[in-house]
């Protein structure tokens, strides 16, 4: 596995009030299921990469979870080896921490070079879900930050499934849809975990569990 880290001014993912709240009518595409490619509870450190810098940045397996534990504006990911064209994964995600103007969550289709391309599928502790688009060096609203009543806030745990087939994109949350969108500007990659912190002097904690990854198919019906 690669461990990718960016350091910089991260997209801000949260906003002033007056936000509406993200759509919660039926997605516009169902799904199905085909192969089930990765169930990873996180019990063996050799899928994964420790890193550590001293506090400033701590990644790695233990005690059965994936941890990400960093200060900083910056945000970060670790990429699990393979590539992947059309799959649905789902993961728990805990908030250990407890500053909440934070992001987090899960990334498909980062690029083969390293460079961090892709998309990321992002929630928040105070209660925010976006999904985004990385360049490499900053975090593009596809969906903008807007507030789910579907997400658990705080130092909690949230089940996340993350959809990217062909061209379209999804987001559910505790088995709640939340945010859906099309894009064309990948269409095969890594996944990754992933963790955003927009302020300095502020910590960012996370633990993953029980990540599933299918290959997957679009299905016209309505989920």
């Amino acid at each position: 596995m690669r461990l990718l880290i960016v350091i910089m001014g991260a997209a801000a993912l949260t906003a002033c009030g007056g936000i509406r709240q993200l759509t919660v009518s039926p997605p516009e595409l169902g799904f199905r299921y085909l192969t089930r490619l990765v169930d990873d509870g996180f019990d063996n450190g050799e899928r994964w990469r420790q890193f550590t810098s001293e506090s400033e940045l701590n990644m790695g397996v233990g005690d059965g979870v994936y941890r990400i534990d960093f200060s900083g504006r910056q945000y970060v990911w670790a990429e699990r080896e393979g590539q992947h064209r059309d799959i649905v994964m789902e993961v728990n995600a805990t908030q250990i921490s407890d500053y909440d103007h934070n992001a987090y969550g899960l990334a498909c289709r980062l690029d083969a070079a390293g460079s961090g391309r892709g998309y990321f599928f992002l929630i928040s502790g105070d209660g925010y879900a976006s999904i985004r688009w990385s360049n490499g060096r900053s975090l593009e609203p596809i969906v903008s930050a807007a507030p789910s009543e579907h997400i658990r806030r705080g130092a909690s745990s949230n089940r996340l499934r993350v959809v990217c087939i062909e061209d379209y994109l999804a987001l559910w949350v505790n088995g709640h849809f939340v945010a859906e969108a099309r894009d064309q500007r990948a269409s095969h990659g890594a996944v990754a975990l992933a963790g955003v912190m927009n302020y300095a002097g502020r910590r960012l904690a996370l633990e993953f569990d029980d990540l599933k990854i299918w290959r997957a198919a679009l299905d016209g019906s309505k989920p």
